[in-house]
């Protein structure tokens, strides 16, 4: 997935992220050499370094949230998550981009998420019941459709969203000139 591409990364990233980067292809490298800055947090030193860098000052470079790998390590296909969702803007800036588009995609995870406990038994019923009608159109509907269709290997693509309210500091590349 990164082959041949070189990511820093802040010492707030954890090192299963900077292991997958690297079991991906990717190599590890200075912030300058760098193709892509990971940081989970905005406030760390290494990456206030990189904010009040002239690099980051003149647009030469964006900072992303290490929550991406992760995103793209739990995607099926591994190309369609979009990383202009996973900018990371200064600390200080973060209160105000709140405000106007909500939490971030990287904080998503940490809403709360109902308990089984919580869960009634008519609730858990309906569920197994629609999945197993789900499932069974599903079987239904491959049948008659290998009938008169021949398979072809499904070829990942890469897919692209259209972002909206996400600052524009080189938001594509994450290089580093």
């Amino acid at each position: 997935m990164f082959q041949g591409q070189r990511g820093w990364f802040c010492s707030s990233v954890n090192g299963d992220l900077r292991q997958f980067w690297v079991a991906e292809g990717g190599m590890i490298s200075d912030s300058r050499a760098a193709d892509f800055l990971f940081s989970c947090d905005a406030s760390h030193p290494d990456t206030l370094r990189i904010y009040q860098s002239l690099d980051y000052i003149e647009d030469n470079a964006t900072v992303f949230h290490a929550y991406y790998l992760s995103a793209v390590a739990n995607a099926e296909m591994k190309n369609s998550v979009a990383l202009g969702h996973f900018i990371l803007p200064p600390a200080c800036l973060q209160k105000e981009i709140r405000r106007k588009i909500g939490s971030f995609i990287w904080e998503q995870d940490q809403i709360k998420k109902p308990q089984p406990e919580e869960v009634i038994p008519n609730e858990i019923k309906a569920l197994r019941e629609s999945s197993e009608l789900a499932t069974d159109h599903k079987k239904e509907l491959s049948k008659s459709t290998e009938k008169h269709f021949t398979r072809t290997p499904v070829v990942e693509k890469q897919m692209y969203f259209p972002l909206q309210n996400y600052p524009v500091n080189n938001m594509v590349t994450g290089n580093l000139k």
